[in-house]
Protein backbone atom coordinates (compact mmCIF):
# COMPACT_ATOMS: atom_id res chain seq x y z
CA UNK A 1 0.00 0.00 0.00
CA UNK A 2 3.16 2.36 0.97
CA UNK A 3 4.62 1.93 -2.42
CA UNK A 4 0.85 2.68 -3.81
CA UNK A 5 0.73 5.63 -2.47
CA UNK A 6 4.28 6.85 -3.12
CA UNK A 7 3.24 6.25 -7.01
CA UNK A 8 -0.23 7.96 -6.81
CA UNK A 9 1.45 11.14 -5.24
CA UNK A 10 4.40 11.34 -7.92
CA UNK A 11 1.70 11.80 -10.32
CA UNK A 12 0.86 15.64 -8.70
CA UNK A 13 4.03 16.20 -9.68
CA UNK A 14 3.36 17.37 -13.24
CA UNK A 15 0.13 19.09 -12.02
CA UNK A 16 2.08 21.77 -10.03
CA UNK A 17 2.76 25.05 -11.38
CA UNK A 18 6.05 26.25 -11.72
CA UNK A 19 8.45 25.87 -8.78
CA UNK A 20 5.78 25.07 -6.90
CA UNK A 21 7.27 21.59 -4.85
CA UNK A 22 4.82 18.61 -3.62
CA UNK A 23 4.84 19.18 -0.11
CA UNK A 24 3.49 22.50 -0.07
CA UNK A 25 1.00 21.61 -2.18
CA UNK A 26 -0.37 18.86 -0.27
CA UNK A 27 0.00 21.22 2.69
CA UNK A 28 -2.08 23.87 1.21
CA UNK A 29 -4.80 21.15 -0.05
CA UNK A 30 -4.69 18.38 3.00
CA UNK A 31 -4.34 21.07 5.22
CA UNK A 32 -1.32 19.74 7.43
CA UNK A 33 2.03 20.07 9.05
CA UNK A 34 4.81 20.12 6.19
CA UNK A 35 6.39 17.36 8.25
CA UNK A 36 3.66 15.21 7.82
CA UNK A 37 3.06 16.06 3.86
CA UNK A 38 6.47 14.68 3.64
CA UNK A 39 4.65 11.43 5.37
CA UNK A 40 2.96 10.99 3.34
CA UNK A 41 5.12 11.41 0.18
CA UNK A 42 7.47 8.73 1.47
CA UNK A 43 4.78 6.63 2.24
CA UNK A 44 5.20 6.69 5.53
CA UNK A 45 2.24 7.72 7.16
CA UNK A 46 -0.95 6.63 4.91
CA UNK A 47 -3.51 8.87 3.56
CA UNK A 48 -7.32 8.31 4.53
CA UNK A 49 -9.88 8.07 2.02
CA UNK A 50 -11.40 11.74 2.20
CA UNK A 51 -7.68 13.01 1.92
CA UNK A 52 -7.47 10.92 -1.26
CA UNK A 53 -11.13 12.24 -2.56
CA UNK A 54 -10.19 15.29 -2.08
CA UNK A 55 -6.68 15.35 -3.48
CA UNK A 56 -8.55 13.67 -6.48
CA UNK A 57 -10.69 16.50 -6.93
CA UNK A 58 -8.17 19.39 -6.01
CA UNK A 59 -5.70 18.04 -9.28
CA UNK A 60 -8.83 16.11 -11.11
CA UNK A 61 -6.61 12.96 -11.16
CA UNK A 62 -8.44 9.20 -10.49
CA UNK A 63 -6.70 7.37 -7.81
CA UNK A 64 -5.72 4.51 -9.56
CA UNK A 65 -2.03 3.08 -10.23
CA UNK A 66 -1.50 0.07 -12.38
CA UNK A 67 1.16 -2.41 -13.14
CA UNK A 68 2.70 -0.43 -15.81
CA UNK A 69 4.52 -4.10 -17.16
CA UNK A 70 1.35 -5.59 -17.43
CA UNK A 71 -1.75 -3.63 -17.40
CA UNK A 72 -3.32 -2.96 -20.72
CA UNK A 73 -5.51 0.05 -18.90
CA UNK A 74 -5.15 3.91 -18.30
CA UNK A 75 -6.37 6.46 -16.41
CA UNK A 76 -6.38 9.64 -18.59
CA UNK A 77 -7.50 12.99 -18.04
CA UNK A 78 -8.95 15.48 -20.31
CA UNK A 79 -10.17 19.20 -20.37
CA UNK A 80 -13.55 19.51 -20.46
CA UNK A 81 -13.66 22.72 -22.70
CA UNK A 82 -17.49 21.99 -22.85
CA UNK A 83 -18.60 22.56 -19.46
CA UNK A 84 -17.67 26.41 -19.74
CA UNK A 85 -15.93 26.04 -16.72
CA UNK A 86 -12.34 26.15 -18.52
CA UNK A 87 -11.46 28.75 -21.51
CA UNK A 88 -8.11 28.80 -23.44
CA UNK A 89 -6.27 31.49 -21.00
CA UNK A 90 -6.63 28.59 -17.98
CA UNK A 91 -5.41 26.13 -20.67
CA UNK A 92 -2.80 27.91 -21.67
CA UNK A 93 -1.92 28.48 -18.19
CA UNK A 94 -1.59 24.99 -17.70
CA UNK A 95 0.39 24.49 -20.51
CA UNK A 96 2.90 26.83 -19.21
CA UNK A 97 2.87 25.02 -15.64
CA UNK A 98 3.85 21.88 -17.48
CA UNK A 99 6.38 23.08 -20.07
CA UNK A 100 7.99 24.41 -16.80
CA UNK A 101 7.98 21.28 -15.29
CA UNK A 102 10.15 19.32 -18.29
CA UNK A 103 12.66 22.79 -18.35
CA UNK A 104 13.14 22.17 -14.50
CA UNK A 105 14.00 18.43 -14.87
CA UNK A 106 17.90 17.43 -14.91
CA UNK A 107 17.14 14.62 -17.95
CA UNK A 108 14.49 15.79 -19.66
CA UNK A 109 13.22 15.20 -23.33
CA UNK A 110 9.91 15.88 -25.53
CA UNK A 111 9.52 14.16 -28.48
CA UNK A 112 6.27 14.38 -30.93
CA UNK A 113 4.64 12.79 -33.88
CA UNK A 114 2.28 15.78 -35.81
CA UNK A 115 0.05 16.41 -38.90
CA UNK A 116 1.01 19.99 -38.15
CA UNK A 117 3.20 22.43 -36.89
CA UNK A 118 3.94 22.01 -33.45
CA UNK A 119 2.54 24.79 -31.60
CA UNK A 120 5.44 25.45 -29.74
CA UNK A 121 7.10 26.87 -32.56
CA UNK A 122 4.35 29.49 -33.28
CA UNK A 123 4.11 30.81 -29.98
CA UNK A 124 6.96 33.09 -30.57
CA UNK A 125 4.42 35.14 -32.94
CA UNK A 126 1.42 37.00 -31.69
CA UNK A 127 -0.73 37.31 -34.68
CA UNK A 128 0.52 33.26 -35.66
CA UNK A 129 -0.48 31.95 -32.07
CA UNK A 130 -3.83 34.42 -31.72
CA UNK A 131 -4.35 33.25 -34.90
CA UNK A 132 -4.34 29.68 -33.84
CA UNK A 133 -6.11 29.93 -30.35
CA UNK A 134 -8.65 31.67 -32.44
CA UNK A 135 -9.23 29.35 -34.77
CA UNK A 136 -8.99 26.50 -32.23
CA UNK A 137 -11.67 27.58 -30.10
CA UNK A 138 -13.99 27.94 -32.11
CA UNK A 139 -14.20 24.79 -32.91
CA UNK A 140 -14.32 23.69 -28.95
CA UNK A 141 -16.09 26.11 -27.10
CA UNK A 142 -19.60 27.77 -27.80
CA UNK A 143 -20.28 31.05 -28.48
CA UNK A 144 -16.70 31.92 -29.53
CA UNK A 145 -15.84 35.13 -31.82
CA UNK A 146 -16.25 34.40 -35.26
CA UNK A 147 -13.73 37.06 -36.90
CA UNK A 148 -10.27 37.30 -35.25
CA UNK A 149 -9.53 40.65 -33.55
CA UNK A 150 -5.98 41.15 -31.69
CA UNK A 151 -8.23 43.51 -28.95
CA UNK A 152 -9.12 40.11 -27.98
CA UNK A 153 -6.13 38.33 -27.63
CA UNK A 154 -4.05 40.67 -24.67
CA UNK A 155 -0.58 39.75 -22.70
CA UNK A 156 -2.32 37.73 -20.24
CA UNK A 157 -2.74 35.29 -22.93
CA UNK A 158 0.23 35.77 -25.15
CA UNK A 159 2.75 36.51 -22.63
CA UNK A 160 2.61 32.81 -21.51
CA UNK A 161 2.57 31.30 -25.02
CA UNK A 162 5.68 33.33 -25.43
CA UNK A 163 6.96 32.03 -22.66
CA UNK A 164 6.20 28.42 -23.68
CA UNK A 165 8.44 28.97 -26.86
CA UNK A 166 11.60 30.21 -24.68
CA UNK A 167 10.93 27.26 -22.43
CA UNK A 168 10.33 25.15 -25.62
CA UNK A 169 13.98 26.15 -26.70
CA UNK A 170 15.54 24.78 -23.34
CA UNK A 171 13.80 21.27 -23.97
CA UNK A 172 15.94 18.94 -25.56
CA UNK A 173 13.40 17.29 -28.51
CA UNK A 174 12.49 15.03 -31.13
CA UNK A 175 10.14 15.95 -34.08
CA UNK A 176 8.11 13.32 -36.44
CA UNK A 177 6.43 15.51 -39.21
CA UNK A 178 4.55 14.14 -41.74
CA UNK A 179 3.94 15.64 -45.32
CA UNK A 180 0.29 17.14 -43.95
CA UNK A 181 2.72 19.40 -41.09
CA UNK A 182 2.46 22.68 -42.88
CA UNK A 183 -0.54 22.07 -44.94
CA UNK A 184 -2.88 22.12 -41.90
CA UNK A 185 -2.18 25.11 -40.55
CA UNK A 186 -2.35 27.24 -44.34
CA UNK A 187 -5.90 25.32 -45.13
CA UNK A 188 -6.51 26.71 -42.03
CA UNK A 189 -5.85 30.40 -43.15
CA UNK A 190 -6.89 29.60 -46.52
CA UNK A 191 -10.24 28.98 -44.61
CA UNK A 192 -10.64 31.79 -42.34
CA UNK A 193 -9.58 34.28 -45.42
CA UNK A 194 -12.15 32.83 -47.47
CA UNK A 195 -15.06 32.37 -45.29
CA UNK A 196 -14.34 36.39 -43.30
CA UNK A 197 -12.57 35.29 -40.24
CA UNK A 198 -9.82 37.14 -41.20
CA UNK A 199 -11.17 40.60 -42.93
CA UNK A 200 -7.61 42.39 -42.15
CA UNK A 201 -6.00 41.93 -45.56
CA UNK A 202 -2.63 43.02 -43.65
CA UNK A 203 -2.96 40.67 -40.84
CA UNK A 204 -3.55 37.88 -43.22
CA UNK A 205 -0.09 38.81 -44.56
CA UNK A 206 1.47 38.93 -41.06
CA UNK A 207 0.47 36.03 -39.75
CA UNK A 208 1.88 34.46 -43.38
CA UNK A 209 4.76 35.82 -42.74
CA UNK A 210 5.29 34.77 -39.24
CA UNK A 211 4.81 30.95 -40.42
CA UNK A 212 7.28 31.63 -43.05
CA UNK A 213 9.38 32.73 -40.64
CA UNK A 214 8.79 29.54 -38.17
CA UNK A 215 9.91 27.87 -40.71
CA UNK A 216 13.31 29.01 -41.55
CA UNK A 217 14.05 28.88 -37.77
CA UNK A 218 12.69 25.24 -37.80
CA UNK A 219 15.53 25.12 -40.50
CA UNK A 220 18.33 26.36 -38.84
CA UNK A 221 17.24 24.16 -35.95
CA UNK A 222 17.58 21.44 -38.02
CA UNK A 223 20.91 22.04 -39.82
CA UNK A 224 22.94 22.26 -36.50
CA UNK A 225 20.94 19.76 -34.90
CA UNK A 226 20.35 22.45 -32.00
CA UNK A 227 17.45 25.34 -31.04
CA UNK A 228 20.58 28.06 -30.11
CA UNK A 229 23.49 29.20 -31.05
CA UNK A 230 25.67 28.15 -27.71
CA UNK A 231 27.19 24.84 -27.42
CA UNK A 232 24.96 24.27 -24.68
CA UNK A 233 21.87 24.20 -26.71
CA UNK A 234 18.89 21.71 -26.38
CA UNK A 235 19.33 19.14 -28.99
CA UNK A 236 17.14 19.12 -31.96
CA UNK A 237 16.43 16.25 -34.32
CA UNK A 238 13.60 16.38 -36.97
CA UNK A 239 12.35 13.47 -39.26
CA UNK A 240 9.97 12.91 -41.91
CA UNK A 241 7.39 10.01 -41.97
CA UNK A 242 4.94 9.41 -44.67
CA UNK A 243 1.70 8.98 -42.84
CA UNK A 244 1.17 9.73 -39.13
CA UNK A 245 -2.34 10.67 -38.76
CA UNK A 246 -2.56 12.01 -35.29
CA UNK A 247 -0.42 14.35 -33.14
CA UNK A 248 1.24 12.30 -30.05
CA UNK A 249 3.56 13.90 -27.61
CA UNK A 250 5.74 12.16 -24.78
CA UNK A 251 7.22 14.04 -22.17
CA UNK A 252 10.31 12.61 -20.08
CA UNK A 253 11.48 14.32 -16.95
CA UNK A 254 14.38 12.07 -14.40
CA UNK A 255 12.78 9.02 -15.11
CA UNK A 256 8.87 9.64 -15.39
CA UNK A 257 6.52 9.68 -18.33
CA UNK A 258 3.49 11.53 -20.05
CA UNK A 259 2.03 10.89 -23.45
CA UNK A 260 -0.76 13.27 -24.71
CA UNK A 261 -2.86 12.52 -27.54
CA UNK A 262 -4.41 15.36 -29.37
CA UNK A 263 -8.54 15.18 -30.04
CA UNK A 264 -11.00 18.09 -30.62
CA UNK A 265 -8.91 20.71 -32.22
CA UNK A 266 -6.41 21.10 -29.56
CA UNK A 267 -7.41 19.44 -26.38
CA UNK A 268 -5.60 16.16 -25.40
CA UNK A 269 -5.99 12.70 -23.72
CA UNK A 270 -3.30 12.88 -21.15
CA UNK A 271 -1.67 9.83 -18.93
CA UNK A 272 1.22 10.21 -16.89
CA UNK A 273 3.44 7.64 -15.92
CA UNK A 274 1.00 4.64 -17.22
CA UNK A 275 0.65 1.92 -20.04
CA UNK A 276 -0.11 4.06 -22.17
CA UNK A 277 3.12 6.25 -22.04
CA UNK A 278 4.77 2.89 -22.98
CA UNK A 279 2.54 2.42 -25.71
CA UNK A 280 3.49 5.37 -27.70
CA UNK A 281 6.89 5.57 -26.63
CA UNK A 282 7.14 1.84 -28.31
CA UNK A 283 5.35 3.44 -31.48
CA UNK A 284 7.47 6.55 -31.97
CA UNK A 285 10.45 4.40 -31.64
CA UNK A 286 9.47 2.34 -34.39
CA UNK A 287 8.41 5.79 -36.40
CA UNK A 288 12.19 6.98 -35.80
CA UNK A 289 13.39 3.92 -37.32
CA UNK A 290 11.98 4.10 -40.51
CA UNK A 291 11.99 8.02 -40.84
CA UNK A 292 14.17 10.02 -42.93
CA UNK A 293 16.09 12.21 -41.33
CA UNK A 294 16.03 16.18 -41.56
CA UNK A 295 18.54 17.20 -39.16
CA UNK A 296 22.47 17.51 -39.82
CA UNK A 297 23.91 19.59 -42.90
CA UNK A 298 23.34 18.58 -46.79
CA UNK A 299 19.79 16.91 -46.11
CA UNK A 300 18.29 17.33 -49.88
CA UNK A 301 14.65 15.35 -48.62
CA UNK A 302 14.92 18.57 -46.33
CA UNK A 303 15.95 21.32 -48.47
CA UNK A 304 13.01 19.98 -50.97
CA UNK A 305 10.06 19.81 -48.54
CA UNK A 306 11.00 23.37 -46.82
CA UNK A 307 11.24 24.76 -50.43
CA UNK A 308 7.57 23.99 -51.37
CA UNK A 309 6.87 25.15 -47.81
CA UNK A 310 8.20 28.59 -48.31
CA UNK A 311 6.81 28.16 -51.86
CA UNK A 312 3.23 28.28 -50.09
CA UNK A 313 3.67 30.26 -47.47
CA UNK A 314 4.05 32.90 -50.45
CA UNK A 315 1.27 31.38 -52.06
CA UNK A 316 -1.06 31.55 -49.56
CA UNK A 317 -0.12 35.94 -48.57
CA UNK A 318 -1.06 36.32 -52.19
CA UNK A 319 -4.79 35.82 -50.68
CA UNK A 320 -4.65 39.07 -48.47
Amino acid sequence: MEQLQVRFLQQLTLKLKANQHLADALTQVLYISKSEAYKKINGKSLLTLPQIQTICNHFHISFAVYDEQTSNSSTISFTPFHTGKIGVKEYIRNLESFLQSIANAKVKKLTCATDDIPIFHLFQYPELTAFKLHFWQMRVIEKAPFKLSMNEWGSSLLNPALHMHELYLQIPSVEIWTKTSLLNTLEQIKYASETGIITDKKLGRIICAQLRDALSNIEVYAVTRKKQADNNSSLFDWYFYDIIGTITYLAEMDGRLAGFVRFNTFNTIQEENGPLCNEVSHWLQSLIQDATGFSGQGSVQRNKYLAKAYEQCDAMAELF
